[in-house]
């Protein structure tokens, strides 16, 4: 990947994480479920191993993949959302790419999800 790139990646992840106070990281990841940029807020912590976190991005992978397979019927995923008991994770699909945003689950999800968006919209003609 191109360093231009990557720092557009970069900067797209710092842009993510500083929507709201309460995001805890922001990854873009590939069509593998690999993680080619992630940002994270100093103090925070993730409760998951490293296998389970890459798992964790498998299954962000799997579920907007899936879900494209309805977008001529019912339109283009927006984004996915799940909310856990001591965490929310929000997929945006952005090409061949997927931006996934962790949060406390505290937090308004609708509105986080429409801020994300409107901040990753942003990205979206110079990443694709």
């Amino acid at each position: 990947m191109a360093l231009e790139y990557m720092l557009e990646l970069d900067s797209l992840c710092n842009t993510v994480l500083d929507v709201n106070e309460n995001i805890q990281s922001v990854s873009v990841i590939n069509k593998n479920g690999r993680a080619v940029q992630k940002i994270a807020r100093k103090g925070t912590d993730s409760p998951i191993l490293e296998q389970e976190n890459e798992m964790l991005l498998m299954q962000a992978v799997i579920t907007i993949s899936m879900g494209r397979d309805f977008d001529e019927p019912l339109g283009e995923i927006g984004y996915v959302h799940v909310e856990r008991k001591n965490l929310s994770l929000l997929s945006f699909p952005l090409g061949n790419y997927i931006v996934l945003v962790t949060s406390k689950t505290a937090i308004g999800s609708i509105s986080l999800a429409r801020k994300v968006a409107t901040a990753i919209r942003k990205y979206r003609k110079i990443l694709l």
